[in-house]
């Protein structure tokens, strides 16, 4: 096994740095926005991709779908 880094997770803290404020702040509202429709955003089938960028690009355009697809389930629900 090879190890590559030193990374080290942060220990749970009383009171959290900004940094951690403000990443729990993105992830709860990512979350929040996906929780309208059950979707990933992905089609189903066998995705074969020539790099990892190009996938990367999928990842991100289906994310970025099955978010605009839940704002707009919430916005017809008000």
């Amino acid at each position: 096994m090879c190890v590559i880094g030193h990374y080290v997770p942060g220990l749970p803290a009383a009171l959290p740095s900004a940094k951690a404020l403000r990443e729990a702040t993105i992830h709860q509202t990512t979350a929040a926005a996906l929780a309208s429709l059950a979707t990933t955003g992905v089609r189903q089938g066998i995705h074969r991709f020539a790099s990892h960028a190009e996938m990367n690009r999928h990842v991100d355009e289906a994310l970025a779908l099955a978010v605009a697809m839940n704002v707009q389930q919430r916005s017809s629900r008000k």
